[in-house]
C-alpha cells in the first residue's frame, strides 16, 4: 500500500470509527490517476469539473467492498465509472454543449505561429474538435477511449460492457461523422 493510500485509509479508519476500508481499487486509482484525468479531460470537462468528478470515483473506489479477480477488472471498473460519472456531470448541468462550445472557443483562440502548417493544423484541429462536440454520446465514449486513451475496440467493450461490433461499428460511424465534416470544410481526412 503507497503512503497516499495509508494515509487516506488512516483517516478514514479514525474518521468511521474501526471501519476499516480495502485500499484494493483505491491503489489501482491512484497508480492510473493520470489516464483517468485523460478521460475526463478529453470528455470535455473542465479542470474543476475533472478534479469533482475524479474524486467522486476514488469515493466510490474507497467504498466498493467488492474484489475483482485481478487489476485488470478493477481497473475496467473504474474507467467504466469515470465515463459514467463524466455523463452524468453532463447530464446533470445540462449544458454540455454550451460547455464544451466555449472550451473549444478558448482553446481557439490560443495564438499560433504564423507558419502555414501550423495554420492549417490548427484549422483542422478546429474542425475536428467542432465536429466531437456534435457527436452522441454513444459516439463520443468509444472514441475518446480509442484515440485519445489508446485502448482496443476489445478493451472498450468490456469496460462499456458492449459487444466488441457494437464498438467498432460506434467507431466507425463517429469517424465517418468527423471525415464528411472534414470533407465538408475542405480538408482531406
Amino acid at each position: 500500500m503507497n503512503e497516499i493510500s495509508a494515509e487516506i485509509g488512516l483517516e478514514i479508519n479514525n474518521d468511521t470509527c474501526c471501519e476499516t476500508i480495502d485500499p484494493y481499487l483505491l491503489d489501482i486509482f491512484l497508480a492510473q490517476q493520470d489516464r483517468f484525468r485523460r478521460i475526463v479531460g478529453d470528455m470535455g470537462l473542465s479542470a474543476a469539473d475533472s478534479e469533482d468528478v475524479l474524486q467522486d470515483v476514488s469515493i466510490k473506489a474507497m467504498k466498493n467492498t467488492a474484489r475483482f479477480e485481478s487489476k485488470h477488472d478493477g481497473f475496467k471498473w473504474l474507467v467504466k465509472v469515470t465515463i459514467n460519472q463524466c455523463l452524468a456531470e453532463h447530464r446533470r448541468r445540462k449544458s454540455f454543449r454550451r460547455n464544451a462550445n466555449e472550451i473549444l472557443e478558448q482553446k481557439s483562440q490560443i495564438q499560433t505561429d504564423s507558419s502555414d502548417k501550423e495554420a492549417i493544423a490548427a484549422e483542422e484541429l478546429e474542425i475536428v474538435r467542432q465536429s466531437m462536440k456534435k457527436l452522441d454520446e454513444n459516439l463520443l465514449g468509444p472514441i475518446v477511449l480509442r484515440y485519445f486513451c489508446d485502448m482496443s475496440s476489445n478493451e472498450i467493450s468490456e469496460v462499456l460492457e458492449q459487444n466488441p461490433s457494437t464498438i467498432r461499428g460506434r467507431l466507425r460511424d463517429a469517424r465517418m461523422i468527423l471525415a464528411k465534416a472534414l470533407l465538408a470544410r475542405g480538408v482531406e481526412p
